[in-house]
């Protein structure tokens, strides 16, 4: 046998014999493996039973001790009732303009600081739009229906051309056969007119389509006349927004299935 067939020979021994080491090493760590998985697995179930009966224990404990009602967060917590806010205009549609004065502005303003004080009585609230942009009247009140909203409020400013005297609030409800719609306008305006600083004028019926496509009560603000110069002047004032926010919550919040009247339980917002 030649040299070169001899070596040839030997590498291939080598190869071979090395192979067998890393396949006998390789079954000897699995043996090993196996158990050591074995056990942590066993720690790891033992720790998690352990941990989910002491904290079951816990809170029997806790409730044993304690007649109150157990509290969930704010983050879980589902509210009872829900209302659309829909800000009038936005967009290339302004509404009335007066001078300077856009309508979409305030309504937008006047829709934000009522969100804020509805949800902190524990409201939940839904906007139809939260910035300057233009939403249809069928995308509104398509909001308000996808979202199976509990009650449904339009914000706008009206003007009277004919008469620039003429002030006050106004709430609409889509007929006088809509009789929740209609307690809500009335509830509103109630609560506006308990203001010195707001004039309110009546709760009336007409037939919008904000009114006549949503599938809850609604109505219609009219927060004033911008056609009439002092009430123009109080729609701007960031104060003046604030008290009239404060007036309309106060007027959905005093309206009688909010205060748990029998037969009228508020219904959960989807």
């Amino acid at each position: 046998m030649n040299k070169k067939k001899y070596r040839k020979r030997i590498r291939f021994r080598k190869r071979k014999k090395l192979k067998r080491l890393i396949i006998a090493y390789l079954l000897r760590a699995i043996v090993i493996l196996i158990p050591i998985i074995m056990i942590i697995l066993m720690v790891c179930g033992c720790l998690y039973i352990y941990d989910k009966f002491t904290n079951e224990a816990d809170m029997i404990d806790i409730y044993a001790d304690n007649d109150a009602t157990p509290v969930t967060s704010a983050k879980y917590n589902v509210p009872k009732f829900c209302v659309a806010i829909d800000a009038g205009h936005g967009g290339s549609d302004g509404g009335t303009v007066s001078g300077e004065v856009i309508e979409k502005d305030i309504n937008l303003s006047v829709a934000l600081k009522l969100k804020a004080i509805l949800e902190d009585n524990k409201i939940e609230v839904v906007l139809t739009r939260s910035s300057d942009e233009n939403i249809s009247l069928a995308q509104r009140t398509s909001i308000a229906n996808d979202f199976s909203a509990d009650f449904f409020i339009s914000l706008h400013c009206n003007y009277y051309e004919d008469d620039a005297q003429i002030a006050g609030l106004e709430c609409y409800y889509n007929s006088p056969d809509a009789m929740k719609s209609k307690a809500y306008a009335e509830s509103i305006i109630n609560a506006v007119s308990l203001s010195n600083d707001i004039k309110a004028r009546d709760a009336k019926a007409e037939g919008y389509y904000v009114l006549r496509n949503t599938q809850m009560p609604a109505v219609l603000v009219e927060m004033g006349f911008l056609s009439n110069y002092s009430e123009r002047q109080k729609l701007l004032s960031d104060d003046y927004q604030e008290i009239l926010s404060q007036r309309i919550a106060e007027g959905i919040l005093q309206y009688p299935c909010l205060q748990g009247a029998e037969n009228q339980p508020p219904v959960s917002c989807r």
